[in-house]
């Protein structure tokens, strides 16, 4: 029941967005939704319902990422000793996250902007799936190999790839402008990450699977 209640909050506020949106863009002329100029910008009444509906949109969805996360954990923190903790695969929605990543790219070609490609880090959160399916396993000393085999994996995948990234921008770097520096790292950076968190599930879930069959 608890947890209708919070999908339905969560419905409501972007129901709240989409409207507050067409409020702006209706009878504010896109003040908001277009990029605002802050050294020339004067606060109106009309400005407050987009920015007071994305701002508590923002706000309840770090408040459930947080919950969720310090939930999971308490609850792996007091599960049995030797196994998996136990892990609700709804986590693994999450990671539809990552899609706002892209919005980095209108962000970047109209303000130049580069912090909404950080979400990308979402992405890695998919791997939640493969950990859910893993919920309660034994930890036995296969376990841990294939445990230590799939970080072993993904760490030196993500190290190569981070290497790779940092030797382009040390020979195209002085070429470049700095915006563009930052671009590169911002994404490739947010990318890895995920990838390195994805593969860590998945990879040992692929493992075990491959071992128990």
């Amino acid at each position: 029941m608890k947890r209708n209640w919070r999908e339905i909050v969560l419905m409501g506020f972007i129901m709240a967005e989409f409207l507050a949106v067409g409020f702006d863009v209706v009878f504010n002329g896109s003040r908001i939704v277009k990029p605002i100029d802050l050294g020339s910008y004067v606060f109106r009444w009309t400005d407050l319902p987009l920015m007071a509906v994305t701002m508590g949109f923002v706000c309840y969805v770090v408040y459930l990422v947080i919950r969720m996360v310090t939930a999971n954990f308490r609850k792996g923190g007091s599960a049995v000793k030797g196994v998996t903790r136990k892990l609700n695969p709804r986590y693994g929605w999450f990671g539809f996250f990552g899609f706002v990543g892209f919005v980095g790219i209108p962000a970047y070609m109209i303000q130049g902007q580069v912090w909404p490609f950080f979400f990308f880090v979402f992405f890695g959160f998919f791997g939640f799936f493969y950990e859910a399916k893993m919920s309660c396993t034994l930890m036995d000393e296969r376990f841990k190999e294939e445990q230590t085999r799939a970080q072993l994996v993904s760490y030196k995948t993500g190290f190569g790839l981070l290497w790779a990234v940092a030797w382009f921008m040390g020979m195209a770097g002085s070429h470049i402008g700095i915006t563009y520096v930052a671009l590169i790292f911002t994404v490739s950076s947010s990318l890895i990450i995920a990838l390195v968190l994805f593969l860590n599930s998945y990879l040992l879930y692929k493992y075990d699977t491959e071992e128990a069959e």
